[in-house]
């Protein structure tokens, strides 16, 4: 069983990790895969682009805190970093890799504090065609 968690850096990407290690304990087999998609239409991220260097950077901050958690249960994680429209990459990449169940926040790092559910994770359960998870 392979079971991918999206990361972006949020609190809400942190609680999706937890669950996704508690089903790690669950599925001893189980392979964990972590997911981060960089986004150069925004601005922030856009600037990243002219620098490999600082882009590194700001990749390791990303996904520092989830690596740590995935680590501090003794568990190794794959780490994929896609670029472009978060919700387009992820469910592409869901759907061209053998991934069993994805792991998403219910919100991540760009909320629009009224909806329910962020636009991407409502968008990735529409199109991917693997079971999903979303955590809030």
């Amino acid at each position: 069983m392979k079971i991918a968690v999206a990361v972006d850096g949020s609190d809400n990407a942190l609680r999706a990790t937890d669950y996704a290690i508690m089903l790690m304990e669950q599925f001893s087999e189980a392979k964990l895969e972590l997911i981060h998609v960089i986004d150069f239409n925004k601005e922030d991220e856009r600037l990243l682009k002219q620098s490999p260097n600082s882009l590194d950077k700001y990749q390791k901050k990303k996904l520092q805190s989830a690596l740590k958690l995935v680590k501090d249960k003794g568990i190794v994680a794959e780490v994929t970093v896609l670029q472009g429209n978060p919700h387009q990459q992820i469910i592409k990449h869901v759907n061209n890799n053998e991934i069993d169940h994805l792991i998403l926040s219910s919100r991540g790092l760009r909320l629009l504090k009224n909806l329910v559910m962020g636009s991407v994770s409502q968008k990735v359960i529409k199109h991917v065609n693997t079971s999903v998870t979303i955590i809030k």
